[in-house]
C-alpha cells in the first residue's frame, strides 16, 4: 500500500508530516486530507488551513484547503 504524507500549512505555520500513512490510492489520501482540513478548521485560530498531499518520491497528489480541492 502506498504511503502518503500530509503537510499542513496554517498562516505562517508549517507542519511537515515525516511519518506519513498508508492509503489504498490517491482518492483515499485526498479524502483523508479533507477530513484533516475539516477537523483543524473547527479551531478558531486555524480558519485558513491547507493540506498538501504528497506521495512516494515527493510526487504532489493534491492540495486541499478550507475552500476545497485545488
Amino acid at each position: 500500500m502506498p504511503r502518503y504524507y500530509f503537510h499542513i500549512y496554517s498562516g505562517e505555520e508549517e507542519y511537515l508530516d515525516r511519518k506519513g500513512e498508508p492509503h489504498d490510492d490517491d482518492a483515499r489520501a485526498i479524502a483523508m486530507a479533507h477530513r484533516i482540513v475539516s477537523e483543524i478548521a473547527e479551531e478558531p485560530e486555524h480558519r485558513e488551513i491547507e493540506v498538501r498531499v504528497v506521495g512516494r518520491k515527493g510526487r504532489a497528489v493534491a492540495t486541499v484547503n478550507t475552500n476545497g480541492l485545488k
